[in-house]
């Protein structure tokens, strides 16, 4: 508790402030959320008192605060996004996106580029601000590579890295998700993770050194935004099954946490993104009891996504949102 010499606490109520009578008590400040209002409190001297006088920066300038940043990094012809897992799904819908609302250049990493027809046409019209990479982000060799030629168009900077690449099932590979613990195989459990949890890492290794931020360079902070999902939540499993999946991504969002303590000190923020249930491949065979209001199409999605980054705040580092920009628990 705060006190000036002669004893006097300060009390702070509902967001407003007050006097306080020498030797009243001051109740516990709120801790501040993310996303949360600015509270800036001054402080003046009085003779033997104190008053505070705490100035409340409205939701309204903190959102505009949030759009100024976003206008510089979405608007400088100069500023890079490299999306993975973008021949299809999400990651396609980001990229169609981005070539819309962001003015710099877009990486699109995908296994196979000759069998993205969808981007090779959106490739057709911005051959100079979009390029197509192959990319493989269970082998870090394909990770290098593809590094390499993200410094070589980029200019050896990035500004976002979006981690879209993800597994749920292949059936044509014989990957479901597991009901219980007797469905378990080790080789699906290794692929979740090297999918899931390893690619994401591998990719931060790699691209994060490009991504470094300085007050000097007059750029707003970078961000790396893994995809990941609410079944990977440890507090929030209530059901159970998916074992694989929940690991991996539960590993996914560890990596999320501790790199954030990493990077958030070179001016990198670090977030996990819940995109929510969308009609996409990846969760087409699971959409039978789903609320048709709870199905997003994937441009809604990705509409919802990129205005959750545009809304960063620095104090956002290391947490897991929802689409809807509600946090999410560990």
């Amino acid at each position: 508790m705060a006190r000036n010499r002669a004893g006097a606490g300060l009390g702070f109520v509902g967001g407003w402030s007050r006097h306080v009578s020498h030797g009243e008590r001051m109740p516990r400040m709120p801790r501040m959320q993310p996303l949360a209002r600015t509270r800036r409190v001054l402080w003046a001297r009085n003779g033997h008192a104190c008053r505070m006088i705490v100035s409340l920066a409205s939701g309204e300038e903190a959102r505009q605060a949030a759009a100024e940043r976003a206008a510089i990094r979405n608007g400088d012809s100069d500023s890079v996004v490299v999306v993975t897992g973008a021949s299809r799904g999400l990651g396609l819908a980001f990229v169609q996106q981005l070539a819309s609302r962001f003015k710099g250049k877009i990486v699109a990493g995908c296994r196979s580029p000759v069998d993205a027809p969808a981007l090779n046409a959106l490739w057709q019209f911005n051959p100079l601000r979009l390029t197509i990479e192959a990319l493989d982000v269970t082998e870090e060799a394909s990770v290098q590579r593809f590094a390499e030629r993200v410094r070589e168009f980029g200019n050896g900077r990035v500004d976002v890295l979006i981690n879209c690449a993800g597994l749920l099932h292949d059936q044509q590979n014989g990957v479901m998700p597991e009901r219980s613990l007797s469905a378990l195989d080790p080789q699906i459990m290794e692929l979740n993770f090297r999918v899931n949890a390893v690619g994401p890492a591998l990719m931060s290794k790699h691209i994060s050194p490009m991504m470094v931020t300085t007050r000097k360079q007059g750029r707003v902070f970078s961000v790396i935004a893994n995809l990941s999902a609410r079944v990977g939540s440890i507090g929030d499993n209530g059901l159970g099954g998916w074992h694989s999946y929940r690991m991996s991504k539960a590993a996914q969002n560890q990596l999320t946490r501790t790199a954030s303590h990493e990077l958030g000190k070179r001016g990198i923020v670090v977030i996990a993104m819940h995109p929510g249930t969308c009609d996409t491949d990846l969760s087409m065979p699971f959409q039978r009891n789903v609320k048709p209001e709870k199905l997003f199409a994937p441009d809604f999605a990705v509409t919802q996504l990129l205005d959750l980054i545009d809304a960063l705040e620095a104090s956002d580092n290391g947490h897991f949102f929802a689409y809807d920009r509600t946090p999410i628990v560990w």
